[in-house]
């Protein structure tokens, strides 16, 4: 589009000059007079009020769609639809926090270890392998009553946790490794920090945490939280846990010669 100049706008033309020589012929007509809005301010700000409703339906629900849809293609799980979730305001912000699970070993921490753990195995079924797309060959794992020997994910993670733990306090409890189970067990180890590398990535925390001094012979600000997060309420695991729990003398079968692709 050409720029108008101050000066060179488009002339003004007489009303006759929209009119071709023939039509400037025609009688010109008597319109009727327009009838005056009574209240002409009243539709203007209406329309501003629709337009302004149309927007913002517009701009939320792409807002909506761009920040609050959960993308798609996890796999199922046996245990989605009985697991339920709270709300938890718990951080471990600070050393030497009371907990059960933390600080020097104790009896009473480690059967509490124990009760994270329990029960950690469950037999699947044929319609459960299939539906969560796991392999029905390579050798997977089947027991002697029937059904296939699974897990859920967290209590691999618990695992981990639990074995650096004890490795943290290894001159209680492997206090007289081989040389060789220590080179086993620093492998283990390497393999349990990538994988809860994963998990913590993959759920990725969002909750805020600040600083603040709280005295004046500190070297460094400590850090606090009032947030709270949407959480899985473990009871609801350990609820579905118990009631698909395996006998703990329930035998797997053996591959048979041939049967096992990552055997040596």
């Amino acid at each position: 589009m050409s720029k108008l100049l101050p000066d060179e706008e488009q002339p003004l033309r007489l009303s006759g000059e929209l009119f071709t020589d023939q039509e400037s012929d025609i009688s010109p007509r008597c319109d009727k007079p327009k009838a005056t809005p009574a209240f002409p301010g009243a539709y203007t700000i209406f329309l501003h009020l629709i337009i302004f409703m149309l927007f913002g339906f517009i701009w939320f629900g792409g807002f909506r769609r761009t920040h609050l849809t959960m993308p798609k293609g996890a796999t199922w799980s046996p245990a989605k639809d009985f697991v339920q979730y709270e709300i938890n305001g718990n951080h471990a912000l600070h050393q030497n926090e009371p907990s059960v699970y933390a600080g020097a070993p104790t009896v009473e921490q480690e059967k509490a270890w124990d009760g994270l753990l329990t029960p950690t195995y469950f037999a699947a079924t044929r319609e459960e392998m299939i539906q969560g797309e796991e392999s029905l060959e390579d050798g997977t794992t089947q027991l002697s009553s029937g059904g296939y020997l699974a897990t859920l994910a967290v209590y691999h993670e618990l695992h981990c946790l639990r074995q650096l733990r004890l490795y943290l306090y290894r001159d209680r409890y492997y206090a007289n490794i081989t040389e060789g189970q220590e080179h086993y067990l620093h492998q283990h180890l390497d393999h349990c920090i990538e994988a809860l590398r994963i998990t913590v990535m993959c759920h990725g925390s969002t909750a805020l945490y600040t600083f603040a001094w709280t005295s004046a012979e500190q070297s460094k600000p400590t850090s606090r939280s009032n947030a709270r997060s949407v959480c899985v309420n473990w009871e609801s695991i350990k609820n579905w846990s118990y009631s698909r729990e395996i006998s703990e003398d329930d035998p797997i079968v053996m591959p048979s010669p041939g049967g096992c692709r990552d055997c040596p």
